[in-house]
């Protein structure tokens, strides 16, 4: 497994629409495996392609896993499955591709963050129940009924797939005022590490070479 880039907006691919995948092939399950590990490491509780640069209809989810931090120099008992510096319990991943919502119930407020928004959170009107309709990493259809989180979770990657940020779903005047603050707050950690480079790169060529040996 390999962790991905996950792109945070204002990144041009996280407002492009999904294709939907016409065959799962076997290289999906590489895909799959990367986008879990990119989750857990970040960490989130989902992940849809677009937000690793993916332009296809395939997310995964987990909304049931629990993460404890290992203090430093604390060793992880036998067996346990370590991720960024913590251990991971109680595992469910989800690969869900080319999925629909097929129905819908009831409304919720949810207050909602994203990998791709860093920092950033807002109350975000839902449906409370959905049922959805999908295929497996199989290729296999399936149905699956949701509520709560898990309902939340996937309507909001949905959206991703549909070039859609949660942000998106905020009144026009909120979401520009958030726009505007996450434009400028990206320009400025940008800037910060041009000049961290910058200062490193500095530093690295002051240090004295020693000589190569000649043969």
């Amino acid at each position: 497994m390999a962790k991905l880039k996950i792109y945070t907006f204002p990144d041009t691919v996280l407002a492009q629409k999904a294709a939907p995948v016409a065959r799962v092939e076997k290289t999906m399950y590489k895909l799959a495996d990367d986008m879990l590990e990119t989750m857990y490491v970040a960490p989130g509780i989902g992940l849809a392609a677009n937000q690793v640069g993916i332009l296809e209809r395939i997310i995964v989810l987990d909304t049931d896993y629990e993460y404890e931090e290992l203090d430093e120099g604390e060793e992880a008992p036998a067996g346990a499955e370590v991720v960024a510096g913590g251990i991971i319990t109680n595992r469910k991943p989800r690969i869900v591709i080319n999925p629909e919502i097929i129905y819908r119930e009831g409304s919720i407020l949810f207050n909602e963050g994203c990998l791709s928004v860093p920092e950033f959170n807002a109350e975000v009107k839902r449906s409370e129940k959905i049922k959805l309709r999908y295929q497996d990493i199989d290729g296999v259809t399936r149905e699956l009924s949701a509520d709560g989180l898990l309902a939340v979770a996937i309507q909001h990657e949905l959206d991703h797939l549909e070039g859609r940020l949660f942000i998106d779903r905020l009144s026009p005047l909120k979401k520009e005022t958030v726009k505007k603050r996450l434009r400028l707050e990206r320009q400025q950690r940008e800037e910060d590490e041009d000049l961290e480079s910058l200062l490193h790169s500095s530093a690295s060529a002051a240090r004295p070479k020693k000589k190569s040996k000649e043969m």
